[in-house]
């Protein structure tokens, strides 16, 4: 975005030790707005002022105000799952900008787009995408990781490229989606993964096993093989809201290995608000 004059003044003061100046400047980029934060996050992720202006980000995005701001994007009917996750990960780092994500999503989508021959049949393109993530790109599932809650903040996979079922899949889904291919999320118990929802019949992939493909009969054996009921509602795709809130239940039970309670009760909390239950998983 173009600098205004104010702002070019404020970036004069922004490593100002001075608690009387980081003040006004917090309370000048306040005033200021959607701008004020966006020109912050520019200097956050270009800049040699990246560290003022990532502490005065976290400053202004507490964890309350990112707990909310994640809410009212979750809550939105027509609620896009890349905005929610990145909205869910600001209540741990508030300082991320907006393009912690889509930069990286954007190079993977584009390389996807460029693998896909067209016409090409759908389990040809959905290959194409596994090609990129797990074979040039590496990502690999977290085996020995799946308590860190790193295994689920989308930035941090793309940073290490290990990630849970539920990250790789909605990484998948993303880079999907900029190669032109709409999938959804399925909240398999045990095994989240994304499907193809076509004329010929539902293709699942298994993200969590570096892309292989599933059926239905497979993942309703393996539901009886875990006593678990193999209902069609059970592989059916899940909207937003329902995903946002498993990443939720998922980073609580992390938190809670790691001996966090407040961001266990945190992220609790946010996943009974999305499901409509109080935390005691009464409605």
């Amino acid at each position: 975005m173009a600098e205004t004059r104010e702002l070019a003044a404020l970036r004069r003061l922004l490593d100002d030790p001075s608690p009387v100046v980081q003040g006004a400047v917090l309370d000048r980029v306040r005033q200021a707005g959607d701008e004020g934060m966006r020109w912050l996050e520019g200097l956050a992720s270009e800049s040699d002022l990246s560290g003022p202006a990532r502490d005065l980000l976290r400053r202004l995005r507490t964890p309350e105000a990112a707990s909310l701001g994640f809410l009212a994007v979750a809550r939105d009917r027509d609620a896009n799952l890349e905005d929610g996750l990145l909205a869910l990960e600001r209540i741990i780092d508030p300082s991320l900008p907006d393009n912690a994500l889509r930069t990286e999503l954007d190079r993977l989508g584009e390389r996807a787009r460029g693998l896909a021959v067209n016409p090409s049949d759908i389990r040809s393109r959905l290959r194409s995408i596994s090609r990129v993530l797990f074979g040039e790109a590496g990502f690999r599932a977290s085996e020995e990781g799946n308590g860190d809650p790193e295994s689920t903040l989308p930035s941090q996979v793309l940073r290490s490229h290990r990630g849970n079922p539920l990250a790789l899949s909605v990484l998948f889904l993303l880079v999907a989606r900029r190669a032109g291919l709409e999938l959804s999320p399925v909240d398999v118990p045990g095994r989240f993964m994304v499907g193809w929802f076509g004329d010929n019949g539902p293709i699942y992939v298994d993200c969590f096993a570096g892309g292989s493909f599933r059926t239905a009969d497979e993942l309703r054996l393996a539901l009886r093989e875990n006593d678990l009921p193999d209902t069609d509602e059970l592989l059916a795709p899940a909207d937003t809201r329902a995903t946002l809130a498993r990443a939720c239940r998922i980073l609580a039970t992390q938190y809670a290995e790691q001996g966090d309670a407040a961001r266990t009760q945190c992220f609790l909390d946010l996943a009974a608000a999305l499901s409509g239950k109080n935390r005691h998983g009464r409605r």
